[in-house]
């Protein structure tokens, strides 16, 4: 079984409130829009779609991710808040 096939049986497995990943899930704070980024990049979404699908089966509360630098801010989907903080920034989140 390849690593990635234990990775995401062993995901099945577990319940979270607070998911942390280096990279967004697809389609939400992805995309790219850094003129350094190579031209077949831009205005792509670059998240995702194992993490997305996870958000979307697992329901975590919060997801804290950063990767695309341009894509920081806060979206929600369903009831998760997903938070883009991929910038050498900092910023307080009062969670409840």
């Amino acid at each position: 079984m390849s690593k990635v096939k234990k990775i995401l049986n062993w995901f099945k497995k577990i319940d979270i409130d607070i998911l942390i990943t280096h990279q967004p899930p697809y389609g939400i704070l992805d995309k790219v829009k850094n003129p350094a980024a190579p031209k077949h990049w831009q205005g792509k979404n670059a998240g995702s779609k194992i993490i997305l699908n996870f958000i979307k089966t697992k329901k975590p509360k919060y997801v804290f991710c950063g990767h695309i630098h341009e894509g920081k801010g806060h979206k929600k989907l369903q009831n998760t808040e997903i938070y883009n903080l991929g910038i050498a920034n900092h910023k307080i989140i009062l969670i409840s």
